[in-house]
């Protein structure tokens, strides 16, 4: 019976005609990615549970200043990033600040579910973001009511019209449904959907 000299390399064949070792190294090599890609839209979604938790004041109001009263040990610059860049905290230092933000929401929430929304976002991870909550929130209350007034103002749809807190409701629901967390997450191909949804009559 022969032995493998030892610091021989072993043949990696695969007897079954599937790939032999070297081949799915090659491949785990030309797969492999040197850094993490940008998580498109965390930054949003983070502000959004900083909102519902009413744990800081709104962006145009000093939620950097006081993130940084919060935790003296974060950096300007790194919150900056979390806020306005999609740039992702360190692993740990993330699942402390959701589990500090998700505390402060009414009911009980689910910490790691909330964790990988803000990462990966929806569909990937459905929204924890019930409609009550979305639609108690001022700051989405506020975009409801530019958006609101976006719409009649482009299509001159006469305020006499139509029940305008029923409307608002139905703007604040589609919100939900398209993932609109921001202002600038309203775009201009998203003008036609929500008029034809609030103003049935008027498409």
């Amino acid at each position: 019976m022969s032995r493998k000299k030892p610091g021989g390399k072993a043949p990696a064949p695969a007897e079954d005609g599937g790939k032999s070792v070297d081949e799915y190294a090659q491949e785990y090599r030309l797969l492999a990615e040197e850094e993490l890609p940008t998580s498109l839209g965390f930054s949003a979604r983070l502000n959004l549970l900083w909102d519902l938790s009413g744990a800081a004041p709104p962006q145009t109001e000093g939620r950097t200043l006081s993130l940084l009263a919060i935790n003296r040990a974060w950096k300007e610059s790194d919150v900056r990033d979390w806020l306005q860049r999609d740039v992702l905290p360190p692993r740990l230092e993330l699942r402390n600040m959701v589990h500090f933000l998700v505390n402060q929401l009414p009911d009980k929430q689910d910490v790691r579910r909330w964790e990988a929304f803000l990462i990966y976002g929806a569909p990937i991870v459905p929204s924890p973001v019930d409609q009550v909550m979305y639609r108690e929130d001022e700051t989405r209350r506020n975009i409801a009511t530019m958006i609101f007034a976006q719409i009649t103002d482009k299509y001159q749809i006469p305020a006499a019209s139509y029940d305008a807190d029923r409307v608002f409701q139905r703007c604040l629901s589609l919100m939900h449904k398209f993932n609109i967390y921001e202002l600038k997450d309203f775009q201009p191909g998203h003008l036609e959907p929500f008029r034809n949804y609030l103003f049935p009559g008027d498409s």
